[in-house]
């Protein structure tokens, strides 16, 4: 087994900050492949070789003298039975000598865990390469097969697919903390070769065994997972659940689901914390003529967790593709200007949760009740299409909410 020369060089860097001593760490030929000394790396050493054949501690002193070496012990270091590397202690016999144990044990536990490092991350690269494979549009059976037997999952169990995104929100940075979300992924998941998952494009997508995890346990989880993301990230996950996958062939299918219902679960959960806001902002432009700061409700604080079959309406619009979205909106709020659409798109919102009532409308937006007559009144003027009337508000509700679709980065699902 060869230890990578960067694992070698971050062990001597935490020996050297232990003893006052040079330090040399050399493979099983004993060549030196870190140092704190940098003119010895690259050099071969006859003792440090001797170690490495013998599992045995070799000095070196005016007695016992070898090609290359200088004052100091080697000390053979153990995987088992076997011996994986040499580290050596440079100085006086004398004074090194008694450190030959302490750092014979200190090596092999800072060699197993910078291995163990290696394995997860090499783990989570095969893990990501077989997620994305299975989910793309075309699959590739030869390396499918490879990394399923790699990693010792059983392709013919079904599994529920999950794909969880950031909600919005100004709090974290995903790609600074996707290492402790991933250790959060190991704590819920890890040590079931049948949990696929990995942190890919800013999305988070699962593979979870239908076999072991109900419905209702995947739910459970993608909670805990969510929970887990806002303690690490600063903002909440939101989770999208498709199908169960049955077979290889219909992964992607049910991966667009998920990624469907996610984007649709970011986009209720939005709607619900910008209620108020919402109500907050047309209040302010109303009596101040100009928005101002104030308290905002930031709605549920629950992870959002959406089934593909529970998206209702969701379903039609997300499907709609961009263009005809984007020529749709334009036709409905043609000639209006942005801010003209967002005081539009506030009155309309609190007009439709409150079921047409003028009065309630009034009350959460902190409007009078002509105040509000009028912005409804001027909606139609401005649009053509009247709130009051239910085929125009139908139009109207799909025009709003396609804006804000396609205002989400990445929103749309082909």
């Amino acid at each position: 087994m060869d230890i990578d020369p960067h694992i070698a060089t971050t062990i001597v860097e935490n020996i050297k900050g232990v003893l006052q001593h040079d330090i040399n760490f050399f493979n099983t030929e004993g060549r030196v492949i870190a140092s704190t000394d940098p003119t010895r790396i690259g050099t071969d050493h006859e003792a440090a070789l001797l170690a490495a054949r013998t599992g045995r501690i070799v000095a070196v002193d005016a007695e016992h003298p070898f090609a290359g070496a200088r004052d100091g012990i080697n000390v053979p270091v153990m995987q088992g039975d076997t011996v994986i590397a040499v580290v050596g202690i440079t100085g006086e016999r004398a004074r090194v000598e008694p450190f030959g144990n302490v750092i014979k044990k200190m090596t092999e536990i800072l060699v197993r865990e910078n291995l163990e490092q290696v394995s997860r991350f090499d783990r989570r690269m095969m893990m990501t390469n077989l997620t994305n494979l299975l989910i793309a549009p075309q699959s590739d059976a030869a390396p499918i097969g490879y990394l399923a037997t790699t990693l010792g999952v059983d392709l013919e169990r079904p599994r529920i697919v999950a794909v969880g995104r950031l909600e919005h929100g100004t709090g974290g940075d995903a790609g600074a903390t996707q290492d402790g979300t991933y250790d959060a992924l190991d704590a819920l998941l890890g040590g079931d070769a049948e949990q696929l998952y990995t942190i890919y494009g800013g999305e988070y997508r699962l593979l979870l065994d239908a076999a072991r995890l109900t419905a209702d346990e995947t739910r459970d989880l993608l909670v805990r997972l969510g929970d887990a993301a806002a303690r690490i990230n600063g903002r909440r996950l939101a989770f999208g659940m498709g199908d169960t996958a049955h077979t290889v062939a219909e992964y992607h299918r049910c991966y667009r689901q998920a990624r469907t219902a996610a984007l649709w679960s970011v986009f209720a959960g939005d709607r619900a914390r910008t209620g108020m806001a919402d109500a907050s902002a047309a209040g302010a432009m109303d009596t101040a003529g100009v928005g101002v700061d104030g308290g905002v409700n930031t709605g549920t604080t629950a992870t959002q967790v959406m089934a593909y079959d529970d998206m209702g309406i969701g379903l039609a619009l997300c499907s709609v593709p961009d263009d005809t979205a984007a020529r749709f909106v334009r036709n409905v709020f043609d000639g209006l200007t942005e801010e003209e659409i967002d005081e539009a798109d506030a009155v309309f919102d609190a007009y439709t949760r409150h079921n047409g009532s003028i009065s309630r409308t009034a009350e959460e937006l902190f409007l009078h009740k002509n105040t509000v007559q009028n912005r409804l009144n001027r909606i139609t003027r401005l649009t053509g299409y009247n709130p009051r009337e239910l085929a125009d508000h139908t139009t109207l509700a799909t025009a709003f909410t396609l804006r804000r679709l396609i205002g989400m980065a990445d929103s749309r699902i082909r």
